[in-house]
């Protein structure tokens, strides 16, 4: 026997997150770790280039830091615009999901709601009320865990 889902006037929000974007969301998580971890790069050469290449007044040392500091942010920034790329086509492939099943429930409601109900709010409900949930979903793992696992990093390499 198959499991059927509740119909999606009655499904948690969070119920969206993971099915249909489990790899995407594996995804996100391994470049978010690999993102944060490139973000402590240049606090590090800062603080070489300051401790180092300038108190012993060396060029070389000094040119050196800069450039991977420069890497280490534009690796960073890349890193950041692929993170935004896959939240949105998160968001993008959930809403289109919350979109049909909202679709699907509207066709099993009695005539009688269609008397009942303007159209334009039906439309309304397809398309517009459905983008900010969407919003939710595509950012809902993302978010919290580039915050949290942002202050875990600089809190080690502060503690160091």
């Amino acid at each position: 026997m198959e499991k059927t889902e509740p119909p999606i006037v009655k499904r948690s929000l969070f119920s969206w997150i993971f099915p249909g974007n489990l790899k995407f969301q594996i995804l996100l998580l391994l470049i978010i770790i690999v993102m944060v971890a490139a973000r402590v790069i240049p606090l590090e050469m800062q603080r070489l280039v300051i401790n180092e290449a300038i108190k012993l007044q060396r060029i070389d040392l000094l040119l050196r830091y800069c450039g991977i500091y420069l890497a280490a942010v534009f690796f960073s920034s890349l890193l950041k615009y692929l993170t935004n790329v896959i939240q949105t086509l998160i968001t993008q492939r959930t809403t289109a999901r919350m979109r049909k099943a909202l679709y699907h429930h509207i066709l099993t409601l009695p005539l009688n709601f269609f008397r009942n109900t303007q159209p334009g709010t039906v439309v309304n409900a397809l398309t517009t009320e459905l983008t900010v949930p969407g919003n939710f979903v595509g950012m809902a793992v993302a978010s919290p865990v580039t915050n949290i696992m942002t202050l875990l990093a600089f809190a080690v390499y502060l503690s160091c």
